[in-house]
């Protein structure tokens, strides 16, 4: 299963640079990893980072002046994936390479126990995540402000679940975009409606086109053909809007709000993209009526405009310690194909930065804790990041642990 798992992983990224399925029914919000909002718990809108204009709120890129993005890399993973990957590689690889049907006539009691520890070991969802980010550029003039940028962000879930009987029932899901953002953005206090205002008030709109991979695999395990195995890849390509504003100082210095609605578009139509051999020899025909089972399976999902909403508090600098805030959102995104509570969308977290260099991060999102750090440069950023996602209907249902790392390159 694993051997699929990363087959995909690999495939998906490249183009880029009733059983329960990982498979999500709606389609997933554009975005490539934003490490300074996970790590401060998800809480952007209010929150200015070098990513957010782009997928968050359009209304950030008129924040700061010239910034530039020349290359940057993103790697994560969530899930027991270390020890899924240990199972593989020292029981449940050799066991698929010797064949089970052979384990199943001379050795059953080795297969139940194989079957056991799969069940164990794979019933807790696993994730990998690779972005790459290529040039981004953010530039003003006046009370204008412009950006675009081009981002490839790959995520694949895998999990294993009883399929009856005891059998395992591998479970894959893999997508892969390459997402081109353009955004542009006013100051209104810098214009003469800005002269009526009593606080600083920022508007953008984001236009981002999206090209998008995915693929799927369920099946019993005893099912997958060790001499004849295929991955099978859709392609759609869709355009999504966004559009934000920002206020500044409302009420009291240091006070913002944020509101943002993002991920507005119509459905994607997918169409048969391209297969892959993961295992067997090539030139194996493609089985056309997985083809077709899979074409169903993405064929119509919906896609649902998300609304953010959002204050932040920035502190009072003090000698050693600058750009300090807390914030506090609601997002209407879901994590899961489950009705989630509104306790589910709430966002807090707060980020400070120490000297020239170092900045902290710490959060809650979903009932989870989230923490982060980054070590920053004029010319290059290192960020770390971990923070928890619900998988399930009920906060703490089905629980899963991301960590992500990212390097960067430009000018900040």
């Amino acid at each position: 299963m694993l051997r699929i798992w990363i087959v995909a992983v690999a495939t998906l990224a490249a183009p880029a640079l009733a059983q329960l399925h990982v498979t999500p029914g709606t389609e997933a919000p554009v975005g490539a990893t934003d490490l300074a909002g996970l790590g401060a718990g998800g809480a952007v809108v209010a929150v200015p980072t070098l990513d957010s204009p782009f997928f968050g709120n359009p209304a950030h890129v008129t924040d700061r002046g010239f910034a530039l993005t020349l290359l940057g890399v993103t790697a994560g993973a969530g899930g027991n994936v270390s020890q899924a990957w240990t199972f593989y590689a020292d029981e449940l690889g050799p066991a698929v390479e010797d064949g089970l049907d052979d384990l199943r006539r001379h050795d059953p009691e080795r297969l139940e126990a194989l079957y056991t520890e799969a069940l164990r070991v794979g019933s807790q969802p696993k994730t990998a995540d690779l972005a790459v980010l290529a040039p981004s550029v953010r530039l003003t003039s006046g009370p204008f402000a412009v950006g675009a940028g081009l981002y490839a962000h790959s995520v694949t879930r895998g999990r294993i679940t009883n399929g009856g009987g005891g059998i395992p029932f591998v479970d894959l899901y893999g997508r892969a975009d390459l997402a081109v953002p353009v955004v542009a953005g006013v100051d209104l206090a810098r214009t003469p409606l800005g002269l009526a205002l009593p606080f600083g008030l920022r508007a953008g709109a984001s236009a981002t086109y999206l090209q998008r991979r995915v693929t799927a695999k369920a099946s019993p395990v005893d099912a997958l053909d060790p001499d004849g195995e295929k991955l099978y890849v859709l392609r759609g390509d869709a355009v999504r809007l966004a559009a934000g504003l920002h206020a500044t100082d409302v009420a009291v210095r240091g006070l913002d709000l944020g509101v943002a609605v993002s991920n507005v578009g119509g459905r994607i139509d997918y169409a048969f993209d391209r297969s892959v051999e993961v295992s067997g020899s090539a030139g194996t025909a493609d089985d056309l009526d997985e083809v077709a089972t899979l074409e169903a399976r993405f064929d119509g999902r919906t896609s649902e405009a998300v609304v953010q909403v959002g204050a932040a508090y920035r502190l009072p600098a003090v000698p050693g310690v600058s750009q300090a805030s807390v914030a506090l959102d609601y997002t209407s995104a879901a994590t899961s194909d489950f009705e989630q509570s509104v306790q589910a969308g709430l966002r807090a977290g707060a980020r400070v930065r120490l000297g020239g260099h170092l900045e902290l991060r710490g959060g809650l999102s979903q009932g989870m804790p989230s923490a982060g750090a980054a070590l920053v440069t004029r010319v290059a950023r290192l960020e770390y990041a971990t923070y928890g996602v619900e998988d399930g209907r009920l906060l703490g249902q089905l629980r899963r642990r991301n960590h992500v790392v990212q390097v960067r390159f430009g000018l900040f």
